[in-house]
């Protein structure tokens, strides 16, 4: 049984790899994307194909050809995507960027940990909260347009 489902648009293949062996640990579906222009084309495929959304989506921040705030800006002023909260990920990232991104909609915004207990710690806290503690919401239904 399947215990949730993310979207993780992450370039670097080691972080892909160590978030992929916590997802299956967890029973989390998930899929990685590695290009951030990928993002809104792979949600809108998996809305026209009426297949779930995922329940959480996690973005780096230093993702290309475009940021993750940039990410970010698309799926919050998407009726269809809106919904889904999202958490991005930096790396020693200034107070005036975060507040940028909590000001654009992010619903989390994580610094990556650079030392393995603080990786292990930090990576459990963040699956026990948004799969254990938070209410997601399903699919968002919007009605057709004549």
């Amino acid at each position: 049984m399947e215990n949730g489902y993310i979207l993780m648009l992450e370039a670097d293949a080691q972080d892909r790899e160590l978030s992929s062996e916590y997802f299956k640990a967890r029973k989390i579906s998930h899929d990685f994307l590695n290009y951030s222009n990928e993002v809104m084309t792979f949600l809108n495929r998996k809305l026209i194909d009426n297949q779930a959304l995922p329940k959480v989506i996690i973005l780096s921040l230093h993702s290309a050809p475009e940021t993750g705030l940039f990410v970010l800006q698309e799926i919050k002023y998407s009726d269809y995507f809106n919904h889904i909260p999202v958490v991005i990920l930096g790396e020693n990232t200034h107070e005036e960027m975060v507040k940028r991104c909590y000001s654009e909609g992010a619903n989390t915004f994580i610094n990556k940990p650079f030392s393995g207990e603080e990786e292990s710690k930090k990576i459990n806290l963040f699956l026990d909260y948004w799969f254990g503690v938070a209410e997601l919401s399903g699919p968002k239904m919007v009605a057709a347009t004549a």
